[in-house]
């Protein structure tokens, strides 16, 4: 047999030496490519809501380890609210607010949550009915087809601001209040007064131009947006709260690798929905803290008695809600009780 020369042994082993090298960087993963994401909001960049966002991207990114970056868009740079929803849904935003107000007719049920005077203390128990309601009824989840729901949640009470004092009902007939379309501006109507219907960055104009007499908004946009340097009064009362959901593009959720998915639903959901209620209500209360220290301005807390007459002067709303609601075939009845029975169970 033919000896291999030490010189033929050492290359050949050289060689093996390389080709196996070479086999272990190509197999060895590369790091998973940063998913990205644009988040869309329509409110100002230094208001209450856009830094709970802002909060909630923060935890989500880093629950990721840092593999999801989303990028927020606050101030309505990449739209009008009113095209919110449509913008989500075709892809051109991959996730973002929506406020149901700015969609007439399109979410039947939920304008379940923005009728007047149905007694919703606060955001966290708005928010958690909201959720527990889209949970439970079928008819209910068909409001939001062809998206991913993350967060159902609700404002706190909204007071009406004005130049003049509203003090009564018959206070606020003929005055111009900017306010979200559905029930609210139904509530409106009936009161005497007339609804218009603009975007949150159009407000402190139109109320220094004296387009409006006044806006329903939260406290937290007022601080947001300085309202309050064009607004004198605050009417105040559990008469109306905007619902808001948080949505995602369909297909942007479905190229979420599973345990991406996963973290995302830990983040959103009841827990999620919970969670910008309770925002919500403690950037409003802060802002409503701001208020009642500065001179010149007042909150007018309706008496029990005016109350009661707002009741049932808006109560045709109600009931307009309801045979609209069983004429498309909606249990609008077997809504509207549990929205009642869960306002027991979560105001304990």
């Amino acid at each position: 047999m033919k000896k291999i020369g030490l010189s033929t042994l050492f290359s050949s082993i050289c060689i093996l030496a390389v080709a196996l090298l070479f086999t272990v960087i190509v197999a060895k993963p590369t790091p998973a490519e940063t998913i990205k994401l644009r988040v869309y909001y329509h409110g100002a960049p230094r208001g209450g809501q856009s830094l709970f966002y802002q909060a909630w991207i923060k935890k989500v990114e880093e629950a990721t380890g840092g593999r999801v970056k989303m990028t927020f868009y606050p101030g309505a740079v990449l739209g009008p609210p009113m095209e919110a929803y449509t913008m989500i849904k075709d892809g051109a935003v991959d996730m973002g607010c929506v406020i149901i107000g700015f969609f007439p007719g399109r979410f039947p049920l939920t304008n379940v949550i923005q009728l007047p005077f149905i007694g919703l203390p606060s955001a966290e128990v708005g928010s958690r009915i909201y959720w527990s309601l889209y949970e439970k009824f079928p008819e209910f989840r068909a409001d939001y087809p062809g998206v991913k729901v993350l967060n159902l949640y609700t404002d706190a009470p909204t007071p009406i601001g004005t130049k003049k004092p509203v003090r009564t009902a018959e206070d606020i007939k003929g005055m111009k209040i900017r306010a979200l379309a559905g029930a609210p501006t139904e509530m409106l109507k009936e009161l005497g007064a007339a609804a218009v219907l603009m975007p949150p960055t159009e407000i402190y104009t139109a109320m220094e131009r004296g387009v409006i007499d006044g806006w329903m908004i939260s406290w937290e946009a007022c601080a947001g947006s300085k309202y309050w340097e064009v607004t004198d009064y605050w009417t105040t009362a559990n008469m109306y709260q905007p619902a808001l959901a948080f949505l995602m593009n369909q297909d942007a959720w479905n190229r979420l690798p599973p345990d991406i998915q996963k973290i995302f639903d830990e983040q959103t959901g009841a827990a999620g929905s919970r969670f910008f209620g309770q925002e919500f209500d403690r950037y409003n209360n802060e802002a409503k803290a701001t208020v009642e220290k500065m001179k010149g301005k007042e909150i007018i807390k309706l008496s029990d008695e005016q109350v009661e007459k707002w009741k049932k002067i808006t109560r045709p709303v109600i009931d307009r809600w309801l045979a609209d609601m069983k004429s498309k075939g909606l249990p609008g009845e077997a809504v509207l009780a549990e929205t009642e029975r869960l306002l027991k169970q979560y105001s304990k």
